[in-house]
């Protein structure tokens, strides 16, 4: 039996090329985040696995970041957006969705400071919510802050645009055993504005380790003057 080794080899480079061709599609799957500046040590926790982070390095929906004392961590999201990490916080991405106009950000801040710039204006079902332990920031195009403390209180700090933060109080919708949904009341009977807080531009709201919100107030660039964590953030902003 007679080989064409011209058509073995044409056969093998279609293989071949197949073969890199589907590790390629895989090396392309574009992640949800992307780590664009480290200082110290932080890392990430994926499937109860721990791995230290680095410059280039690539972050998933679900995936937990923690960062050590002192660090300071930068990551750019696939829409462009910018999420910063301050030295001891602990941020989940629970929801990280970015095709194409649909565009979901969900991340749970347990402790720590969040510095967060939001690329562009959301509308329709995208959405750019941090949590906190007893809050909602949710975002349509801004730059703020969230500090989560560990008793579980927290302030929010808006520099451009406008959020929304929401208290524990508000009602959530649950589920009867016939799959329909009803609203269940909080503890207490509250208006809409005792357990929602709209923040603009230079505004900020305390929320309470119960879950309560403050009244919304102003602040200036001077109650930060001393803060190295805006220093960071407003040096990073401006490259």
């Amino acid at each position: 039996m007679r080989i064409d080794f011209r058509k073995l080899g044409t056969a093998a480079s279609l293989v071949v090329g197949l073969v890199l061709l589907g590790a390629a599609s895989t090396a392309w799957a574009t992640p949800a985040a992307l780590v664009t500046y480290i200082s110290g040590t932080a890392s990430r926790v994926r499937d109860g696995q721990s791995e230290a982070l680095h410059t280039h390095s690539e972050l998933q929906e679900g995936d937990k970041v923690v960062t050590a004392k002192g660090a300071r961590l930068e990551l750019t999201l696939a829409d462009k957006s910018l999420l910063r990490m301050d030295g001891g916080s602990e941020v989940t991405l629970k929801t990280a969705s970015f095709e194409g106009d649909d565009k979901k950000l969900s991340a749970k801040l347990s402790f720590g400071k969040i510095w967060a710039k939001v690329n562009s204006v959301l509308g329709g079902q995208s959405h750019f919510d941090v949590e906190t332990q007893n809050a909602v920031a949710g975002v349509r195009g801004t730059t703020f802050r969230v500090d989560a403390k560990h008793d579980s209180s927290a302030l929010v700090r808006v520099y451009a645009g406008a959020v929304a933060v929401l208290g524990t109080r508000t009602p959530r919708p649950s589920h009867e055993a016939g799959g329909a949904r009803k609203e269940v009341p909080g503890p207490n009977e509250v208006s809409k504005t005792q357990y929602e807080k709209l923040l603009a531009a230079m505004m900020q709201v305390k929320v309470a380790a119960n879950g309560d919100l403050g009244e919304p107030e102003a602040f200036t660039q001077k109650d930060e003057a001393k803060d190295s964590w805006v220093a960071f953030n407003q040096q990073r902003d401006a490259k």
